[in-house]
C-alpha cells in the first residue's frame, strides 16, 4: 500500500471521529435536558397512582413536574409501593449501614417515675381557737407562731364580765333549792353562751362566780397564727390562734396526665426527702384529687404519711418514686420507631430479606421499650439501627421512591 493511500485513510478516520463527537454533542444535551421526573415517567415501572413532593406528601398531583413548594422534582407513588412492597438492600450495604434487627416480643413494660413533692400540714387536724364571748385578755402564755403544742395546752386567760350575772342567778336559785328543771334551763343557757363545761363545774364546786376562762389548743400540732395580747378586747367571733396538725402530714404533688395509669393500688410508691436521703417513709394512703390543671396538664396527688417523730416538717421538699408494670403487650425497641407526626412506623425485615415499612399504633413507652397496640405480630423482625436515611417522612417516602428506580423489574426495589 502506498504512502498516499495510508495518508488518505488516516484523514478519513480523523474526519469520521470528529463527526461522531459533533453528533454526540448535539444529541446528549437533549437527552440530559430531560428532568428526573420525565426520566422516571419514561422508565418501565408499575402503575403510578399520583405524584407528590416528599416534603409535602399530603398534596397529590396527577402528572410529573416541578414541586410548587420546593425546587425539586415530584416523586411518583406506585401502586405496589402503596401495597407495601419491600425494598431489597444488597447484603454488603446492610453490613456497611450497620442494619440491626430485633424480634417483636410479648411482655410487660416497667415504669419508674420521680415526681417532686412538698410536705404540708394536715388540714384534717386544723383547729381554731375562739373566745365565743366578749371580754378582755388578762394573760397570754409563753407561746408563739411555730411552736408545737399538745391538745389542751393553755394559750391565754380572758375575763368575761357578762357571765357574772348568769352565774349569780344560777347560784341564787341553787341555794334556794329551786326546781331542777329551772336550774338545768339556766345551766343550758350558760353553755350556749360559750361558757366551758369545766367552768360550770368550778361554779358548782366552789359556789363562787367564775369569770376567768382559759383558752386552750383544740388539736395537737403547730401554731400557725396567733393574734392575742394582754389587755386587748376580744369578741366571740375573733380567732386568736390557728393550729395545724403534723401527724400525719400531707405530701402533695402534681402528676402528669400521662402517668396517671401508674397510680394503682398494686403499684409501689416510695417517699424520700432531701434531709434524710437514705430513709424511706411509709405511706398510709394516697388520693388523686378531682380536677386537672389545664395549663400544666397535671392532676393533684395527696399522700397521708405518719410522722410520730416529727422528722417530716411542713415546707420540706420530697420526692415520690412511682413504680409499676403494664399489662402484657407486644414490645419493640423504642429506637426502632419512626415518628412521622400524624403516625408512627417501623421497618420490618420480611422473610424474603426485603425491608417493609409498616404503620403501628403505639400504647406507651418506658425507657428503651415501647408497647404496640396494633400493626405488628410477635416474632417479626424490626429494624433497630440503620434508620438514619428514613428518620422522617420526607426521607422515608422519597428514599423508597428513589430505591425503587433501581428495581430489577420484579416489583421489589434494590438499593
Amino acid at each position: 500500500m502506498s504512502a498516499k493511500t495510508i495518508l488518505l485513510a488516516l484523514v478519513l478516520l480523523a474526519g469520521g471521529t470528529a463527526l461522531g463527537y459533533t453528533l454526540s454533542a448535539l444529541v446528549k444535551p437533549a437527552e440530559h435536558g430531560r428532568s428526573a421526573a420525565e426520566e422516571t415517567a419514561a422508565a418501565p415501572e408499575g402503575e403510578i397512582l399520583y405524584w407528590y413532593d416528599p416534603m409535602s406528601p399530603g398534596t397529590h398531583f396527577d402528572k410529573p413536574g416541578k414541586s410548587p413548594f420546593m425546587d425539586m422534582d415530584l416523586v411518583p407513588r406506585y401502586a405496589d409501593d402503596a401495597a407495601g412492597t419491600g425494598i431489597r438492600i444488597d447484603p454488603a450495604q446492610v453490613q456497611n449501614l450497620a442494619v440491626r434487627t430485633e424480634p417483636v416480643r410479648r411482655g410487660s413494660l416497667s415504669f419508674t417515675r420521680d415526681i417532686p413533692a412538698n410536705v404540708e400540714y394536715n388540714n384534717y387536724q386544723l383547729g381554731m381557737v375562739q373566745p365565743r364571748a366578749e371580754g378582755f385578755v388578762e394573760k397570754v402564755q409563753a407561746v408563739v407562731v411555730g411552736d408545737a403544742v399538745a391538745r389542751g395546752t393553755p394559750l391565754a386567760d380572758i375575763i368575761v364580765p357578762a357571765w357574772a350575772s348568769d352565774q349569780s342567778e344560777y347560784l341564787l336559785l341553787k341555794n334556794q333549792k329551786a326546781d331542777a328543771k329551772i336550774l338545768n334551763g339556766i345551766r343550758e343557757k350558760m353553755l350556749l353562751t360559750g361558757m366551758p363545761e369545766e367552768m360550770l363545774a368550778a361554779v358548782d364546786k366552789t359556789g363562787r362566780v367564775q369569770t376567768r376562762m382559759t383558752l386552750k389548743a383544740t388539736v395537737a400540732g403547730v401554731i400557725t397564727s396567733l393574734d392575742v395580747h394582754p389587755g386587748m378586747n376580744v369578741t366571740k367571733e375573733l380567732i386568736i390562734a390557728t393550729i395545724q396538725g403534723t401527724n400525719p402530714v400531707w405530701v402533695t404533688a402534681n402528676v402528669p396526665e400521662r402517668d396517671l395509669h401508674l397510680l394503682e393500688a398494686e403499684n409501689r410508691l416510695r417517699l424520700t426527702v432531701s434531709a434524710y436521703p437514705d430513709r424511706v417513709f411509709p405511706i398510709d394512703s394516697f388520693t388523686l384529687l378531682p380536677g386537672a390543671d389545664q395549663e400544666t396538664r397535671t392532676v393533684p396527688l395527696r399522700l397521708s404519711v405518719s410522722n410520730p417523730d416529727g422528722l417530716l416538717k411542713p415546707g420540706m421538699t420530697a420526692n415520690i418514686r412511682v413504680r409499676g408494670r403494664s399489662e402484657e403487650a407486644l414490645l419493640i425497641p423504642t429506637q426502632s420507631l419512626i415518628d412521622l407526626g400524624d403516625e408512627q412506623r417501623v421497618i420490618i425485615r420480611a422473610a424474603d430479606g426485603s425491608f417493609v415499612p409498616k404503620p403501628v399504633q403505639v400504647l406507651r413507652s418506658a425507657g428503651e421499650q415501647t408497647g404496640i397496640a396494633a400493626g405488628l405480630e410477635e416474632g417479626e423482625e424490626v429494624v433497630v439501627s440503620g434508620l438514619f436515611l428514613i428518620d422522617s417522612e420526607a426521607n422515608l417516602r422519597g428514599a423508597l421512591a428513589r430505591m425503587r428506580k433501581g428495581g430489577d423489574g420484579d416489583g421489589v426495589g434494590t438499593w
